[in-house]
């Protein structure tokens, strides 16, 4: 048995609010998740119509190929519907690769999701992980990387990386894809909060290629956490395979269909990119100004904190109290107890968290 699932790497989540409704005994409209990284201004409105009118189809059975959906993606990007797989959330996908794949060994930068390194473990693989260096902000290096994978045959990242907010350039994705290919191994990229930043996405590249897998979700962007619906964009033999592994019916038939209005409510996305650009920046500026609070720059919807002066999971927990969940940094590994992560979430939900923030840090 590989050392890796002797030792599991932790796994954990943010998003938790009915637990912390029970620790803290405060009511759960007074609670504003900083721990999972959700759009703030809510689900897409075209959405969540298009989900209230799907209720009245729910005595049928959702179509099995999830045709309307690949085909709505496929449209939005200029692909074939042939070279979309659907499934219940990133995450089922995160995990159906690697069980179709059966990977020996992979490698994943870290920190990062620790989904990536579960689904891997629990395929039977082992995962290699590289290390990034908080003196580099936990950029990925193309170089380091690619004298990372002597000896695997499959590589995951994140673009943004999640919790580190670092984006990988278009030019360096394409090193690194090219190395990868030099050296015979499967790229696996999560695009899971690219949409938030002005970055290119390697979907393109994902269809001419039996080499790359590119991840998207409506999770993040289009704020849809309980609508569990992601996709997987690959070349058409490599997305036959991953559809072959799935179990039948994924998704559920509102879920499909909030999924395909998502896609052509413009207004929304435009909103959106400007507000959490302009909000983050904001967010920044003041963290910036905060005794024992250093942000790095990122590239998505969260922010990763280094702390001085306090354990992270004191802090959490003190914020907690308040009704503010932030995401403990010594969960992710490669990450300690110095660190924290946060949402950008609005102006004034934002205002309350850099109150506590000074009060408790006593600056």
């Amino acid at each position: 048995m590989p050392e890796a699932q002797e030792q599991r790497l932790p796994r954990s989540h943010g998003g938790n609010i009915r637990d912390a409704v029970r620790r803290y005994g405060i009511a759960e409209k007074t609670i504003v998740d900083f721990s999972s990284s959700i759009n703030p201004l809510g689900s897409s409105p075209a959405a969540k119509r298009a989900a209230r009118k799907a209720i009245d189809r729910i005595d049928r059975y959702p179509d099995i190929n999830m045709s309307d959906l690949r085909t709505a993606i496929a449209r939005y990007y200029g692909i074939k519907p042939e070279q979309v797989v659907c499934g219940n959330g990133s995450n089922a996908l995160i995990h159906l690769i690697p069980r179709v794949f059966r990977p020996k060994k992979v490698l994943v930068p870290m920190p990062t999701f620790s989904e990536y390194a579960a689904a891997v473990e629990d395929a039977g693989g082992e995962v290699a992980p590289l290390m990034l260096q908080e003196q580099n902000g936990y950029r990925i290096d193309p170089l380091d990387f690619s004298f990372a994978l002597k000896g695997v045959d499959m590589a995951i990242l994140c673009n943004p990386n999640n919790p580190t907010g670092a984006l990988t350039t278009k030019a360096e994705m394409v090193e690194i894809f090219r190395s990868c290919c030099e050296n015979g191994v499967r790229l696996v990229v999560d695009e899971a909060f690219i949409d938030f930043s002005e970055a290119d996405s390697l979907v393109k590249d994902a269809v001419q290629s039996s080499s790359l897998i590119v991840l998207r979700a409506f999770t993040k962007f289009y704020g849809m956490p309980g609508l569990r619906v992601g996709y997987a964009i690959a070349d058409t033999e490599t997305a036959q395979r991953l559809r072959r592994g799935q179990e039948p019916w994924t998704i559920d038939t509102p879920s499909e269909q909030a999924a395909i209005a998502a896609l052509t409510d413009w207004g929304y996305a435009k909103k959106t990119r400007r507000y959490i650009a302009k909000e983050r920046d904001r967010l920044l500026a003041n963290l910036r100004l905060i005794q024992g609070v250093e942000p790095f720059p990122s590239s998505a919807n969260f922010i990763l904190l280094k702390i001085a002066g306090i354990d992270s999971q004191l802090l959490t927990d003190r914020l907690g109290r308040r009704g503010l969940l932030v995401r403990d940094g010594s969960s992710f590994p490669g990450l300690d107890n110095r660190y924290i992560r946060i949402a950008v979430r609005t102006w004034w939900q934002n205002r309350r968290l850099l109150k506590a923030l000074r009060e408790i840090l006593g600056s």
